[in-house]
């Protein structure tokens, strides 16, 4: 049995027992500026790009043509060109591989079967590294999309896109006019990724995706393409269709094959900017407002972080390739990078490649690097995603198995390729050794300087200004204000008047008892007087009796208390000192049928005739020199924390003034009210939440308590400012950081 290397390596007279397939479709293309030949194999549906030269050998290759031969028509149809036999025969045998060629020696079915095995082999590898979307080939839409076309290709000619264009810039727009209404109309995390919600999330993507692949379908169709292949595609768990249309490499405008790659990312902006406007308008918490709320997250994220970033390679990557008339330019540029780490770390020679961008590589390098980080953050955050989804249902062996295949496309996957790269017999020889040792050196000294060298380490959180040590005097029977209150900055001594405050119901409630005591006296003293001049007293006189002394205790121990209440509404300073506002409050629009409430601080001159309620801050008192920030810290930052650190601190209102402290004080307790002011709702950075059992407002995480001191001598502060806290912690090797961001990010400790 004669092999296809044994005819190659014969006489290179005789002819080749190889011959082109006469099923393949071929184009020619322009990029940049040069002729290119795009072949297409039918049946695998798999595309090739060769330049002129290269195509015109594919066509000498007849099966009656030796390689002499088509050296000699070759250097004769492009002079001054030269080619070896070997060359032809290594160039004839990568035909063959790629299944452009077929052979007409016996035996070539082993052949066959051979190269389907490798192909199947390569699908199954491919399958268990990204198992975050598997494909499983489906049926040929062609028909499906050549009825489809006449009745809803019109979506995407001129007109409809530039409508659909105008509405997402109108859904834009509104969101961003109106950003504050936005924010408050969203739910919170929590709630959005509730378990219910999760049934609208899954329907959506599933929706959205086939949508996505329809859209592509159809405009290749609009411009002529063809689409032989739909499948099912499993993203994240989550069943969805994907189309391939390859065959937009067989046009010969690269803005009709741009616009094939966009099609998806078209087809879902349209799509959740439709759903933006069903959102903003339904009522909330309804299935619909729900759903619409679903579609715009799923649209935006997909096409933020997946299809619209060229640095994955869905439909961004595509599109940027198709611009830049650059194919492949994800291995193009990472061959790129691998020749320039060979020449830099190992003394290797860079090879000539006609193929490779041959300006701005450094650029290409780059992308690769980009390429690469981009694609370990996305799926660390899918898989951390995951994790979160099956904890609560016990299910977190599968969110490791999941996490154990990933891991195995971007770490085992890329080691083998660089064993196989070494593998290549003489590889090594080529290698310049000094070169070598002093990569390896460099790479163990900066390992050495990420585990053994501790780098300054800082944590940052933000604060609130309070006076130090001060008494905080609240409202305890709620009110409307008499008078002016004491105003800022007045000296108080232990008693003194604070504010007058005036409870009209109290008030009616005192008059209505002592009415109703009067009248108890009334009958008492009727009840005695009876007994008195009666000689058999009545036993039911004698209960009455009792019973109306039951209801007089009872009374004046109610009107004793309404006194006591009465005489709250006269607040007085607790302690000496100096008479402090408390943080400014935003008042609320009036509303009619209630009375006004204060703005500012209860001590401004305009509170006059406010309602105060009950628990208000009225007023502080203590010493204005004194004052100190209350840091909040986030538990992941917690144990760096010690007392006696140094701070830094900077204030909203004082950007270019710097303060310096030192921790004082960490609370042990976690903080169970977050500072109003602190809260993103009021403006601060802190993320916070409703709890639902207390009513106070929480941080979203687990947070403590610390306080700085900080002298106010040259009456710069304020109470209630906010500003940023730059705490120096112990030093920490970058290997410490590195392994709390991957604990913190996987939560190992579980």
């Amino acid at each position: 049995m004669i092999s296809l290397a044994d005819s190659l390596v014969s006489a290179s007279s005789r002819p080749l027992a190889v011959r082109r397939r006469p099923d393949l479709v071929s184009k020619r293309q322009h990029y940049q500026g040069t002729s290119y030949w795009i072949v297409k194999e039918p049946i695998g549906l798999n595309y090739f790009r060769f330049q002129e030269e290269e195509f015109a050998i594919m066509n000498m290759v007849d099966g009656h043509t030796s390689l002499d031969q088509i050296k000699q028509r070759y250097e004769a149809q492009f002079p001054p060109s030269k080619i070896t036999v070997e060359e032809l025969a290594r160039f004839v045998g990568n035909l063959f591989q790629s299944g452009l060629l077929m052979a007409d020696v016996p035996g070539q079915g082993d052949q066959l079967k051979k190269r389907a095995e490798e192909k199947r082999r390569k699908q199954m590898v491919a399958t268990v590294s990204n198992v975050l979307a598997i494909r499983f080939k489906g049926i040929d839409p062609e028909r499906l999309l050549n009825w489809l076309n006449p009745k809803v290709g019109w979506l995407f000619s001129r007109p409809a896109v530039i409508c659909g264009l105008s509405l997402m810039l109108t859904a834009v727009l509104l969101v961003t006019v109106q950003f504050d209404v936005f924010q408050s109309k969203l739910p919170t995390f929590q709630d959005f990724f509730a378990g219910k919600n999760w049934i609208y999330l899954g329907i959506t993507l599933a929706v959205t995706k086939i949508l996505h692949e329809f859209g592509h379908g159809l405009t290749c169709k609009r411009f002529g393409g063809e689409c032989h292949e739909m499948g099912v595609m499993i993203l994240v768990l989550t069943p969805c269709l994907y189309c391939n249309v390859s065959d937009s490499w067989m046009l010969p405008n690269k803005w009709h094959r741009a616009a094939i790659g966009a099609a998806g990312i078209y087809v879902e902006v349209v799509i959740a900017s439709f759903c933006t406007f069903i959102w903003w308008f339904s009522e909330s918490g309804t299935m619909l407002n729900q759903l619409s709320l679903s579609v715009m997250f799923v649209c935006s994220v997909s096409t933020i972080l997946f299809n619209g970033n060229p640095l994955l390679r869905y439909d961004g990557y595509y599109i940027l390739s198709d611009i830049m008339e650059i194919p492949n330019l994800r291995q193009k540029s990472t061959t790129i990078l691998t020749r320039k780490l060979g020449k830099w770390c190992l003394g290797l020679e860079e090879p000539d490649d006609p193929f490779l961008p041959q300006r701005n590589q450094a650029m290409f390098a780059l992308y690769s690097i980009a390429a690469v980080i981009y694609r370990w953050l996305v799926v660390i955050m899918i898989l951390l995603f995951l994790y979160r989804v099956f904890e609560p249902i016990g299910l977190q062996v599968l969110g490791q198995v999941i996490a154990a295949a990933s891991l195995y496309g971007l770490i085992v996957h890329p080691l083998w390729k660089l064993g196989k790269f070494f593998a290549v017999p003489g590889r090594f020889h080529q290698v310049k050794k000094a070169r070598m040792f002093a990569t390896l050196s460099v790479v163990a000294g900066l390992l050495a300087a990420a585990f053994l060298i501790p780098l300054p380490h800082s944590v940052y959180c933000p604060l609130e200004v309070q006076p130090q040590d001060a008494k905080q005097v609240y409202v305890e029977i709620p009110g409307t204000l008499l008078k002016p209150a004491r105003p800022a900055g007045s000296q108080v001594h232990q008693g003194d008047v604070l504010a007058e405050l005036s409870n009209l119901d109290l008030e009616l409630e005192f008059v209505r008892l002592q009415g109703e005591l009067e009248t108890l006296d009334e009958r008492i003293v009727s009840l005695q007087l009876e007994r008195l001049q009666e000689d058999h007293f009545a036993a039911d006189a004698a209960n009455v009796l009792r019973e109306t002394e039951k209801r007089h205790e009872s009374v004046r121990q109610q009107l004793a208390q309404k006194q006591q209440d009465l005489d709250r509404l006269e607040i007085v300073a607790p302690v000496d000192g100096t008479v402090m506002p408390g943080p400014l409050v935003s008042g609320r629009p009036p509303v009619e049928g209630l009375l006004p409430t204060w703005s500012g601080t209860p001590l401004d001159e305009h509170n006059v005739g406010a309602y105060l309620q009950a628990s208000d801050l009225l007023c502080q008192i203590g010493d204005p020199q004194k004052m100190e920030a209350v840091l909040v810290i986030d538990q992941s930052d917690r144990n760096f924390v010690k007392v006696h650190d140094r701070v830094e601190i900077k204030l909203s209102h004082l950007p270019r003034q710097m303060f310096e402290s030192r921790i004082e004080s960490i609370a042990t307790a976690e903080l169970e009210e977050t500072p109003q002011r602190l809260s993103d709702k009021a403006g601060g950075e802190l993320l916070t939440q409703v709890d639902r059992t207390t009513g106070r407002e929480v941080p979203l995480s687990t947070s403590y308590q610390a306080r700085a001191l900080l002298p106010n001598n040259e009456n710069m502060l304020r109470i209630g400012l906010r500003g940023k806290a730059k705490i120096h912690t112990a030093p920490q090797t970058i290997a410490n950081r590195l392994w709390r961001f991957l604990s913190q990010t996987f939560s190992f400790e579980l």
